[in-house]
């Protein structure tokens, strides 16, 4: 049986996080340049996608942050892993900047968060990205 080939938009978010990931790292860079320089050999039509929440994250990455850490109650982002902390700021870029509706943000960031994180891991970045979604009035407070 073929492989099922994951939509365009999971492998733009994909490719998204693997950069915020290396980008963590090397944030010496301009993020453009390390953008096109990171992916210059690569499929074109999931880069459209993947570009605007890299660099929607990095153009946006103090507030962010700001509201990451606001809802990790005792956890400084210094403290999370890097893929956690990468997830969640794809996940809050999607949903504050780039209007995806909070629901498929979150899911999307649990789907990334169960392929590339620590077993645990969605629960926290579940609740995390719930709480900033109810506070932003992005969902309702009951759901």
């Amino acid at each position: 049986m073929a492989e099922r080939k994951a939509p365009v938009k999971r492998e733009s978010r994909e490719q998204a996080f693997r950069m915020l990931f290396a980008y963590d790292f090397d944030r010496e860079t301009d993020p453009s340049s390390f953008y096109d320089f990171n992916t210059e050999n690569l499929e074109e039509k999931p880069l459209n996608y993947a570009k605007k929440i890299f660099l929607g994250v990095c153009g946006n990455h103090d507030e962010i942050d700001s509201d990451i850490e606001r809802f990790s109650v005792r956890w400084k982002m210094s403290r999370m892993s890097a893929v956690t902390r990468n997830i969640l700021r794809l996940a809050v870029c999607e949903m504050s900047y780039l209007q995806v509706p909070p629901k498929a943000a979150i899911n999307e960031a649990l789907e990334i968060c169960k392929k590339y994180d620590d077993e645990n891991a969605p629960a926290f970045v579940n609740g995390i990205l719930n709480k900033i979604a109810r506070e932003k009035g992005l969902i309702d407070e009951g759901k």
